[in-house]
């Protein structure tokens, strides 16, 4: 069962699955280069004519559908199944991998696919149950990641949570930058 949305807020679940008539090469290249996939679940983009509402598609909808690793290989011989279930593991979005999340003692930093429809990732840091950022924008590559470990080695959770508060308005580089620059010590 697929879950099929759209940006004018129309959803829907179905039995239909556009996969379905690919081949494993096809279907490999659709994950590869799908709006997102994190944790086994895959997000698509297709066109209007799998549109979920009652009243035709404004030109402006982006419809998805949103299945997981079982649909995506639904079909497929074994050794195919688990190649797509392994790019699956990947996430990824528009075709850009994702780095792995990183832990440093309770603390865990990740970036995952947002859930909008701009192809954003939001990126998160949680020590335990608390969290100390939360921030969705572009994907600025893997080094927006490492700054923000970075920063949390060097000065502790509360420069993140600064950051977290700077980031809506200065961008998250930005805000590590800010954050980073006042809390190191001037020489004179």
């Amino acid at each position: 069962m697929v879950t099929i949305s759209c940006s004018c807020g129309a959803v829907t679940t179905s039995r239909r699955n556009p996969l379905h008539a690919m081949s494993a090469a096809e279907r490999f290249e659709c994950v590869r280069t799908a709006w997102s996939a994190c944790d086994g679940f895959l997000t698509i983009e297709v066109d209007a004519s799998w549109h979920p509402g009652t009243d035709a598609p404004d030109e402006r909808c982006v419809v998805l559908v949103d299945m997981d690793a079982l649909d995506a290989c639904a079909g497929l011989d074994p050794i195919e199944a688990e190649g797509i279930a392994a790019l699956l593991r990947l996430a990824h979005v528009r075709g850009r991998v994702l780095p792995d999340p990183v832990l440093v003692g309770p603390v865990r930093f990740r970036v995952t696919p947002a859930e909008e429809f701009t192809g954003a990732v939001t990126y998160l840091v949680h020590d335990g149950e608390t969290t100390l950022l939360e921030h969705t924008c572009a994907y600025g590559g893997r080094d927006e990641l490492a700054s923000l470990v970075d920063l949390y080695r060097e000065h502790g959770a509360p420069a993140l949570v600064q950051v977290d508060g700077l980031a809506d308005r200065l961008g998250l580089a930005l805000a590590v930058q800010g954050v980073r620059r006042a809390r190191t010590p001037s020489v004179a």
